[in-house]
């Protein structure tokens, strides 16, 4: 017999290899606006990495809170904490991506742009402004309906962090450019 976990865990993996693909094709389909600046290809596994671990952490630890019982009245508080504690860590980690971005890339190529430094701050701002609030909705939605989230907010948060990151790298580098 099959468990509930394990059902719910796996349903989560296949989703994620899904959302996975769609985050890839996403990148092809806009190759020709990442050779524009050869720098970006070194922003891109860092700047996704982030997006995942951001929102799976926030995921996990509002998912510890709801097991242990967590008050109404302390639900407001914690999210106001999280989402600050998720834009701060991805503004430092977006600077720091895109100063090694600019360094490599001044070594490697003799490209200096600035715009390799703006890129992902502004991605990573457009991507918490969605990914933050998915996230914890989706957190409480599934503990709300009996799934738990433990299960399934890794790979959800990493798939919509993938596409999220994505798609607001893409935007980042149509504005800045």
């Amino acid at each position: 017999m099959i468990s509930e976990n394990f059902k719910e865990v796996f349903t989560a993996e296949i989703i994620s290899v899904t959302g996975a693909l769609v985050a890839g094709s996403l990148l092809v389909f806009q190759v020709d606006k990442l050779l524009l600046l050869p720098g970006l290809f070194i922003l891109i596994p860092g700047f996704l990495e982030m997006r995942g671990s951001i929102t799976g952490s926030l995921a996990a630890r509002l998912g510890e809170k709801l097991h242990i019982g967590l008050e109404r009245s302390e639900r407001h508080k914690l999210i106001i904490e999280n989402i600050l504690a998720a834009f701060t860590l991805a503004l430092v980690v977006a600077v720091v991506l895109g100063i090694f971005a600019y360094i490599v890339s001044y070594f490697l190529f003799g490209v200096t742009l600035l715009s390799l430094i703006y890129i992902p701050i502004l991605g990573s701002v457009i991507s918490n402004l969605i990914a933050v609030p998915l996230t914890i909705f989706a957190t409480f939605w599934f503990y709300k309906h009996k799934i738990d989230p433990d299960n399934v907010m890794g790979p959800f948060a990493t798939t919509t962090g993938d596409i999220i990151g994505v798609a607001s790298l893409l935007l980042a580098i149509i504005i800045v450019i």
